[in-house]
C-alpha cells in the first residue's frame, strides 16, 4: 500500500470529490453489518456525500492522493454487506491508512517527553483495573477463573495445603503457574480478589514500556513505539482478556513483550530473568518464548543468544511435561485436547504428519477461528507482513487454539492476548524492513493505533459476552447483577464472613467473593458444605437454569440445611436443624410458583 506514482497520477485525473466519496463509502462500511440491506445502502450513500464534502473542505488531505486505495476500500465496504468477515480485517487497515498514511519517506524522530509513557501506563492500568473490578463488584465475575485463582493465591499466601477445591486438584496440576508464588504474598496486604485484578491491570499495562523501548532502540523511532504501545492497550483481544476475570495468560503476554525487549536491547541477566518469568507464568508460554527467541535471533541478535533462550524454554517445557505434571496428576498434562487429531502428543503428531491438509483445514474451518487468526494482525495494521518471518511468531498461538475442535478455543476470553504481543514484536520487525526500504513514514505508529481502535469500536461480530463493541468500552456487563441484588449479595458475603473453618459452596458469581478459604466448592459439591450461598436469579453456570433448580431443590430435600439469611433473592443456607427464616423468594422457588429467569451469559473457557 505504498504511495505509488499511479496513485498520484490518478489523483490528478480524478476529481478530488470523487476520491473523497470513495473514502466516505469505505468509512460507512464499518457500520454496514449492523444494518438491514436497505438501510446499509442509504448509509453508504450518506458516507459518499460526507466524503465528497470533506474532500472539498480539505483538498490537500493525503488520502486524496491515493484513488486506487480509495476504490479498493470502497469495494471492501460494499462487500461488507454480504461477507463482513474476513473483509472487515482488510477494511480496517485500509481506512487507517487513509486517515494516517504510514508509507512515506522515513524521518528522524525526536525523543518523547519523559512523562508520556508513564502517563499512558497509568491511564491504561487505571482503565483496566476499574472496568474489571467494577465487573467483580457488580457480581459479574465467575468462579472460574477469578474464584479458583483467588483460592489458589490465598492458599499460598496463608500456608495452607495447595489443593484447589474449585478444580478438585492440586494447584499445579492444571498448569505450572510458578509466578503465582510471587503474586500471592500481596494478599497478606489486601485480602481480596480485586488484588489479583489490580496485579493483572498493572502487568498488562506495563507492556507499553518494553514495546516502546524496543522500537526506540531497534529503529530509533520512539514515537512509533508510542503508537505500538497504544495499539497494545487498545487491542480488542487485550480487552477481552482483561475483562474476563483473572488468568496468568494476560500477565504472561505482557512478559513476552518484556522478553522481546530484553533479547533485543539488554544483557544476559535481563534476558534470563524475563524469559524465566514468562515461562513460569504458565507452562504453554515456554513455547512462545522459544519461538520468540529464535525469530528475534534471526533478525536482531546473535543466534547463540536465541538458541540459548530457546533451549532453556524448551528444557523447562519438557521437564514440566515429563516430570512435574505426573507428580500432581496421574494422567500428566491434561490439555492435549485436539479432539479431531487425537489424544496425546503422539497421536496428534502422527495425525498431523499423515494428514497435513486436514490439520491445516482445522485452523480455518470456522468463522471464529478465522477471526482468531486475523484480529491480532489487523489490530496491529498487518505490519508484521512486511517481514514474513515474523508470522512464525504466531505459530504457538495458532497451534494451541486453532487445531482444537473445542468451541471455546476458537476466539475470545484471554486466548488472543499472546497473539497480540507477538504481532507487536512482528510489527517492529516489519517496520524495520519498511525503514530499510525508506517507506516507514512518520505516522506509522499512529496508523497501528488507529487500526486497534477501529477493530475494537466497529467489529461486525459479537464477543463471547454478546457485546457489539470491545468490552472495555462498555459500562456494564449484560449479566451483571441488578442494583438491589448487588446490595443483598454484599450483605450475604459479609454474613458468611471469612472463617477458614467453614466449608462454603457458592453459586457461580458469588464464588469469587467467598473463595478466600481452604474449602470453597461449586454447587455440585454443595452437600459437602457447611454453608451454601445462592442468588436465585443469578448466573447458574455450569448448569442450565432447570438443572440448577433441580440441584438446589434436591439439596433442600436432604433436610440437612436451613435458611439462615434471606434478603430479596439472595439466600444463604446453613447446615443444621435450626428453624429457617421466613423467605418468600425461597419458598416460591421450592414450590415452583415463580420462575426466576437469570441473565444470559457465556461460560468460562476450558481450564
Amino acid at each position: 500500500m505504498s504511495s505509488s506514482a499511479s496513485d498520484v497520477r490518478g489523483g490528478a485525473a480524478l476529481p478530488r470529490s470523487l476520491i473523497g466519496a470513495l473514502w466516505g463509502v469505505a468509512a460507512g462500511g464499518l457500520l454496514v453489518p449492523r444494518l438491514p440491506a436497505s438501510s446499509a445502502l442509504a448509509l453508504l450513500g450518506v458516507g459518499a456525500a460526507l466524503g465528497a464534502w470533506a474532500a472539498l473542505v480539505r483538498p490537500t488531505a493525503e488520502a486524496l492522493r491515493h484513488p486506487v486505495l480509495a476504490a479498493i476500500a470502497a469495494l471492501a465496504a460494499v462487500t461488507m454487506m454480504v461477507a463482513a468477515e474476513p473483509v472487515f480485517f482488510l477494511l480496517v487497515p485500509l481506512l487507517a491508512a487513509g486517515a494516517m498514511w504510514p508509507f512515506a519517506p522515513a524521518e528522524s524522530e525526536p525523543p518523547l517527553r519523559w512523562w508520556v509513557m508513564p502517563a499512558l501506563f497509568a491511564l491504561a492500568a487505571g482503565a483496566f483495573f476499574w472496568q474489571s473490578a467494577q465487573r467483580h463488584w457488580m457480581f459479574a465475575s465467575g468462579g472460574r477463573d477469578l474464584g479458583l485463582f483467588y483460592q489458589t493465591h490465598w492458599l499460598i499466601a496463608h500456608g495452607w495445603p495447595l489443593l484447589n477445591t474449585v478444580m478438585g486438584m492440586p494447584v499445579l496440576a492444571d498448569h505450572m503457574t510458578f509466578d503465582d508464588f510471587l503474586v500471592a504474598p500481596l494478599l497478606r496486604l489486601h485480602d481480596s480478589a480485586t488484588t489479583l485484578l489490580a496485579v493483572q491491570a498493572l502487568a498488562v499495562a506495563s507492556g507499553v514500556f518494553p514495546i516502546q523501548a524496543m522500537a526506540a532502540r531497534v529503529l530509533g523511532r520512539p514515537r512509533f513505539g508510542l503508537g505500538l504501545g497504544l495499539a497494545w492497550v487498545l487491542a480488542p483481544d487485550v480487552h477481552m482478556g482483561v475483562m474476563f476475570d483473572y488468568n496468568q495468560t494476560p500477565l504472561a503476554s505482557a512478559l513476552l513483550l518484556w522478553t522481546a525487549w530484553a533479547l533485543a536491547c539488554r544483557g544476559p541477566v535481563a534476558v534470563f530473568v524475563t524469559a524465566l518469568l514468562a515461562c513460569a507464568a504458565k507452562s504453554n508460554f515456554c513455547l512462545y518464548v522459544a519461538v520468540l527467541a529464535l525469530v528475534v535471533s534471526l533478525r536482531l541478535v546473535s543466534w547463540r543468544r536465541g538458541l540459548a533462550v530457546a533451549g532453556l524454554a524448551l528444557a523447562i517445557f519438557v521437564l514440566e511435561l515429563a516430570v512435574l505434571f505426573p507428580w500432581f496428576r496421574a494422567g500428566g498434562f491434561r490439555h492435549w485436547e485436539f479432539e479431531e487429531l487425537g489424544q496425546g502428543p503422539r497421536e496428534i503428531a502422527l495425525s498431523v504428519a499423515t494428514r497435513p491438509w486436514h490439520a491445516l483445514a482445522l485452523m480455518v474451518d470456522h468463522p471464529q477461528k478465522r477471526r482468531s487468526l486475523l484480529l491480532p494482525l489487523a489490530a496491529t495494521g498487518h505490519l508484521a507482513l512486511a517481514d514474513p518471518l515474523s508470522l512464525v511468531l504466531q505459530a504457538p498461538n495458532w497451534g494451541e487454539r486453532f487445531l482444537s475442535s473445542h468451541r471455546t478455543r476458537w476466539w475470545g476470553y484471554y486466548y488472543g492476548m499472546p497473539a497480540v504481543a507477538t504481532a507487536l514484536v512482528g510489527a517492529v520487525l516489519g517496520a524495520r524492513r519498511l525503514q530499510q526500504a525508506g517507506r516507514a513514514g512518520p505516522r506509522l505508529g499512529a496508523y497501528a493505533a488507529v487500526c486497534a481502535l477501529l477493530a475494537g469500536v466497529f467489529p461486525p461480530y459479537k464477543t463471547q459476552d454478546g457485546d457489539r463493541i470491545s468490552p472495555l468500552y462498555t459500562g456494564r456487563r449484560p449479566y451483571a447483577a441488578a442494583e438491589e441484588d448487588v446490595r443483598t449479595q454484599d450483605y450475604a458475603v459479609r454474613f458468611i464472613g471469612k472463617d477458614p473453618r467453614l466449608k462454603v459452596a457458592a453459586q457461580y458469581h458469588l464464588l469469587p467473593h467467598l473463595a478466600g478459604r481452604p474449602e470453597i466448592y461449586e454447587l455440585d459439591r454443595a452437600p459437602e458444605a457447611d454453608v451454601v450461598a445462592l442468588q436465585l436469579d443469578g448466573g447458574t453456570w455450569p448448569d442450565g437454569r432447570p438443572a440448577w433448580r433441580r440441584r438446589v431443590q434436591e439439596l433442600w430435600a436432604t433436610g440437612r440445611f436451613h435458611v439462615a439469611f434471606c434478603e430479596g433473592r439472595t439466600v444463604v443456607l446453613y447446615r443444621g436443624p435450626e428453624p429457617s427464616l421466613t423467605c418468600p423468594s425461597w419458598d416460591a422457588l421450592l414450590a415452583g410458583t415463580v420462575t426466576l429467569a437469570g441473565p444470559e451469559e457465556a461460560g468460562p473457557p476450558p481450564r
